[in-house]
C-alpha cells in the first residue's frame, strides 16, 4: 500500500469522564436504592465481572471499503497528534493514534451536539451525524478485520466501557451503538477508587500481553471510563540476520554520539528518495504484507532537514507516490520504547476538542438520567523490534464522571543507514490506516 497512514497492533488508550460538578463521588458507600429510570428510556445490563474472553468478532466489509479521503483525514490527525507529542521532547516517541480514536470514537456517540462534533472536527470527519456514521463506521471495518488478517500475526483490539451499574443506568441504545461498531462490551465494575485501579490495571495487562504493567498508579476519582488495548505481534516478511547484528555509533537528537546494536539486511527493498533528499523504507510482515513498517530519515544531504519537518505533506505525497523496490543495503537499529502520558487530555484541547477536554461538557446520551463529563486521559505504549520482527501494544483510557503492491524493477545498489534521529509508523496495507507512529531520537 503505497499511502502513509495506519496505526500499530499494540495499543491501549484510554479517557475518564468526571463530573461537571466538581463534586467527590464517595465509591465506598453504594446506594441504598438505585435510582428510578423513565419508562420510555430502556437500560442496558452490564455483567459484574469482566468476561474471560472479549466477543468474537465478524468481518462486517472488506477494508478496501474504506475510503481513501477517510484514511487520509484520520491520518492526518495520527500525524498531528504524533507531532503534539513529539516537538517538545529529546527523547523517544511512540503513540497510537488508532487507539485514542477508538477512545473519543466510543465517546462521541454520547452527544448529538458540539461534544460530538468538536470530536469529529478533530479526528478528521464532518461534523454531523453523518461524519459520526462515517467516524463509526471505519472503526467496525477496522475491528472486524484487524484481529484475523493473517494467520501467525497477532492484532488484537479490545474496547470495553467500565461503570457500576446499580449507581448508574446505562442507556441501551448507547451500549448497543458502541457495541455494534466498536465490538465494545460493558464491565460492571466501578473503575474508581483502589478496586477500579486493580481491576483495569489486571485488565490491561492481560490484554497487551503483559507489554504495559500498571497502568495506574494511584486510584482514580472517576465513576465511568471507556478503555482500548491494542497488542501487535508480527514477523517480517523478510528478516534480518542476527549474526549480522553489530555495534555502530548514532547520533542522537542533541548531536551526542551513542553506540547502538545496528541490524542489517541486503536485498530488494521498497524504497524512496523526496525531491528534499528525505529517504524512507517500507518493511513488511507476515506472507501476505498486509502490515508493514516505513521508516523515514530526514535529509543529510540538503541543509540537514530536522527530523519532525520531514512529515511535510509533500514528503508524505512524495514517499506514497515513489516507493519501489530496489537493491537496497540497509543498517537499522534495534529499539524499544516505552511511554506513558496523562497529559494526552491537553493535547487533545490544543488540536481542537477545547470544550470536550473541559471537565464541563456534559455527554447526555450515554445514561438514562445522569450526564458525563470528560475530565481524565491517559495514553500509554510499548513497541520492541528486533531482527525477528516487531511486538507492540497501546492502551487509551477516557475517564468520565457523572454530572447532573509496487513492480519489480532492476536497479542500482541503494545503502542506507539509519544513524540519526529518524521517524517510524506501522499500518495496515490495504487502507494505509495508522496504528502506532513514532521516532527514534536516541539510545542510553
Amino acid at each position: 500500500m503505497n499511502r502513509l497512514f495506519s496505526t500499530f497492533t499494540g495499543g491501549l488508550a484510554a479517557i475518564m469522564i468526571g463530573s461537571c460538578t466538581g463534586e467527590t463521588v464517595d465509591y465506598t458507600v453504594p446506594p441504598v436504592t438505585p435510582p428510578t429510570t423513565p419508562p420510555e428510556v430502556e437500560v442496558a445490563e452490564l455483567p459484574a465481572e469482566m468476561p474471560d474472553v472479549a466477543p468474537p468478532t465478524v468481518a462486517s466489509a472488506p477494508l478496501s471499503t474504506i475510503s481513501t479521503e477517510t484514511v487520509d483525514n484520520f491520518n492526518d490527525f495520527s500525524m498531528r497528534f504524533y507531532l503534539a507529542n513529539s516537538e517538545k521532547s529529546r527523547e523517544n516517541v511512540c503513540v497510537s493514534p488508532f487507539s485514542v480514536g477508538a477512545v473519543l470514537g466510543m465517546i462521541a456517540n454520547g452527544d448529538d451536539g458540539e461534544g460530538r462534533d468538536e470530536i469529529l472536527k478533530v479526528l478528521g470527519f464532518d461534523q454531523s451525524e453523518d461524519g459520526l456514521n462515517a467516524l463509526n463506521a471505519y472503526y467496525q471495518t477496522l475491528m472486524s478485520n484487524l484481529p484475523n488478517i493473517e494467520e501467525g500475526i497477532s492484532c488484537d483490539v479490545t474496547n470495553t466501557m467500565w461503570c457500576d451499574p446499580l449507581t448508574f443506568r446505562i442507556r441501551k441504545s448507547f451500549m448497543q451503538a458502541i457495541m455494534d461498531r466498536y465490538y465494545a462490551y460493558g464491565i460492571g465494575i466501578n473503575p474508581g477508587g483502589a478496586v477500579g485501579q486493580k481491576a483495569i490495571n489486571e485488565f490491561v495487562d492481560k490484554n497487551t500481553n503483559g507489554l504495559i504493567k500498571n497502568l495506574l498508579t494511584s486510584p482514580l476519582d472517576i465513576s465511568m471510563a471507556f478503555l482500548n488495548t491494542l497488542y501487535f505481534k508480527a514477523g517480517w516478511s523478510q528478516g534480518f540476520d542476527e549474526f549480522a547484528t553489530s555495534k555502530r555509533p548514532f547520533l542522537d537528537i542533541d548531536g551526542k554520539e551513542k553506540e547502538a546494536d545496528f541490524m542489517y539486511r541486503f536485498g530488494m527493498t521498497e524504497y524512496v528518495e523526496t525531491e528534499d533528499g528525505t529517504e524512507a523504507v517500507r518493511l513488511n510482515y507476515g506472507n501476505q504484507r498486509q502490515l508493514s513498517m516505513t521508516c523515514i530519515l530526514p535529509s543529510s544531504r540538503i541543509n540537514h532537514i530536522p527530523l519532525d519537518e520531514a512529515l511535510t505533506p509533500d514528503n508524505i505525497r512524495s514517499i506514497n507516490i515513489g516507493m519501489k523496490e530496489e537493491n537496497v543495503m540497509m543498517w537499522l537499529p534495534k529499539f524499544e520504547i516505552e511511554s506513558k502520558d496523562t497529559a494526552t487530555i491537553d493535547i487533545l484541547k490544543h488540536l481542537g476538542a477545547e470544550k470536550v477536554c473541559s471537565g464541563q461538557y456534559p455527554f447526555g446520551l450515554i445514561a438514562a438520567q445522569e450526564k458525563f463529563c470528560l475530565n481524565y486521559f491517559i495514553h500509554a505504549t510499548k513497541i520492541k523490534v528486533d531482527e525477528n520482527g516487531t511486538e507492540g501494544a497501546a492502551v487509551s483510557l477516557g475517564g468520565m464522571d457523572n454530572a447532573v503492491g509496487p513492480g519489480f524493477e532492476e536497479t542500482s545498489i541503494r545503502e542506507i543507514i539509519f544513524d540519526r534521529p529518524f521517524i517510524f509508523y506501522i499500518q495496515e496495507n490495504t487502507t494505509g490506516a495508522i496504528l502506532f507512529i513514532g521516532s527514534v531520537k536516541t539510545f542510553s
